[in-house]
């Protein structure tokens, strides 16, 4: 089967998910009957590239890598928009990758909108618009017989949401409780190891886990976001920014830290959303866990959830909350799991 995809956005994400493409060429027709091709990407400021028979992905990728344009990967770029080639383009999925946030997940959620009303599916790393829009636009995707794929948007690469929807079937989900933001846990972690918290923060920032303005990852914003979808893909249940309690790491030191070693304790930043008969309490904050917890020996950037059901009890998984290449592995798995 072809499969002919549009890229919006070709960031660190897309570029990951591109490099897998090539990759896995041979094992997606091999194992899937997938004939995967890239028939168009649109960015922001690179302009767009179309080939209805597929682009030269490793031509792309080269001449990206190397600091340059799609110009030098032999390609007509033009300045048509997002929208209009997901108007007049003909492909199958689109994959939404361009960066957005809570405060305005445009142009992404009108992307996707548009893509779904054309009846095409979609597959997003992007957390704004599933954070504040998903009810709609799963509403949307049944309604042209299309798919709308999230994965990548709470823990990166690891198949969190699947594990969930596809194989907890069945089981019903108590509680989540997790660590869903790799920058705040590689400061906590360091702090733990004797630095103060504003070294920690310089030490995060030089390796690239966090922004020049850490304020969406150290307060705690990234993480409602995720615990916004979480509480959406599993519990079926709209939370707006408002309903979400939140608290950030920033007020956390040292002697905070140490305090809690001495109790057999460690400190994370745990998105939570739990059930209380028909309510769902959602909140984002710093809790002091016990050194049994499944959570407490998470370290440095990984990411962990713990899922509380009646049938299994706790089910933690643990992996990659970020990068790339690990989200783009997410976005990948999405695709397969569309056409599987």
């Amino acid at each position: 089967m072809r499969v002919k995809i549009l890229m919006a956005g070709f960031g660190h994400v897309g570029q990951g998910f591109a490099e897998l493409l090539l990759q896995k060429r041979t094992f997606l027709s091999s194992a899937f009957g997938l004939d995967v091709r890239v028939v168009g990407i649109v960015t922001g400021h690179r302009g767009a590239i179309v080939d209805p028979n597929g682009l030269r992905l490793d031509r792309v990728l080269k001449s990206v890598r190397e600091g340059n344009g799609f110009e030098q990967s032999g390609y007509s770029v033009s300045q048509m928009s997002a929208p209009d080639l997901i108007k007049r383009l003909d492909f199958d999925v689109l994959t939404e990758l361009t960066i957005t946030d809570l405060k305005n997940p445009q142009p992404a959620t009108e992307h996707i909108r548009s893509a779904l009303q054309k009846g095409r599916s979609v597959i997003t790393a992007n957390k704004g618009p599933i954070a504040l829009h998903l009810k709609e636009l799963e509403a949307l995707a049944k309604e042209n017989d299309a798919v709308l794929k999230y994965e990548g948007t709470v823990l990166s690469g690891t198949p969190l949401i699947n594990l969930i929807q596809m194989h907890l079937a069945g089981a019903e989900i108590l509680e989540i409780q997790g660590i869903v933001n790799g920058s705040t846990n590689y400061i906590l972690t360091r702090m733990e190891e004797g630095l103060e918290y504003d070294d920690a923060v310089a030490e995060a920032k030089e390796l690239g886990y966090l922004e020049a303005d850490p304020t969406a990852d150290v307060e705690g914003w990234d993480a409602v976001a995720k615990a916004m979808i979480l509480a959406r893909a599993v519990f079926g249940t709209e939370v707006g920014l408002e309903q979400v309690e939140r608290k950030g790491i920033s007020t956390l030191r040292r002697a905070d830290i140490q305090t809690a070693k001495e109790e057999n304790k460690v400190w994370k930043l745990i998105a939570r959303a739990q059930k209380d008969g028909e309510i769902l309490h959602v909140s984002v904050r710093p809790e002091k866990l016990k050194d049994s917890h499944p959570l407490a020996a998470v370290k440095g950037a990984m990411n962990a959830v713990t899922v509380y059901t009646d049938c299994l009890g706790a089910v933690t998984i643990t992996g990659p909350g970020a990068g790339g290449r690990e989200t783009g592995f997410a976005v990948l798995n999405d695709l397969i799991s569309i056409f599987r």
